[in-house]
C-alpha cells in the first residue's frame, strides 16, 4: 500500500488490512518478492527503481542546515541505506507529531520509490510512510 502526500486519509486503516494480509500471506503478500526488505545496501540494489517496503533501525538521524532530514540506517551514508526528508515536508511530520530526528535508534519500517543516491534511498514525504515498530 502507497501513500500519497494529498490523498492519506484512509492510510492506516488500509496498513492494518495490508499488515493483516502480509502476516497471513495472503493475495501477492504470498511471493516473496514483495517481501519487506532489510537495509543492507547489496539486498537492495537490486530494487532500485521499484516500490519497496525496507525495515531497519535507524543508527543516525540528522537535520541539516537547510531543514532536509537524513535518516542513516549504515555507518557510511555513502553507500547505505538513507531516508530523505525534504525541509518542505517537515510540517505534515510536526502535525502528525512527529519529529524525524527523534527517530534515531528506533526501528522502523517504510515504503516509498526506492533510487540509488549516495547508496539505496527512499525520499519521504509524508508521515505515514513511516511505521514506528517495536524494539
Amino acid at each position: 500500500m502507497l501513500s500519497h502526500a494529498d490523498n492519506r486519509i484512509e492510510t492506516p486503516r488500509l496498513l492494518a488490512l495490508e499488515a493483516d494480509a502480509r502476516s497471513q500471506g495472503r493475495g501477492f503478500w504470498a511471493d516473496p518478492a514483495l517481501s519487506v526488505r532489510d537495509t543492507h545496501p547489496d539486498g537492495l540494489a537490486q530494487h532500485v527503481g521499484s516500490v519497496q517496503l525496507v525495515e531497519g533501525r535507524v543508527l543516525e538521524a540528522t537535520r541539516l542546515r537547510s531543514g532536509r532530514v537524513y535518516l542513516n540506517f549504515g555507518a557510511d551514508y555513502r553507500t547505505d541505506f538513507t531516508v530523505m526528508i525534504e525541509a518542505a515536508d517537515e510540517p505534515a511530520f510536526q502535525a502528525a507529531g512527529l519529529d524525524p530526528v527523534a527517530l534515531e535508534t528506533r526501528r522502523i519500517r517504510v515504503r516509498g520509490w526506492l533510487e540509488d543516491q549516495n547508496g539505496p534511498m527512499i525520499r519521504i514525504d509524508h508521515p505515514e510512510r513511516i511505521e514506528i515498530l517495536a524494539d
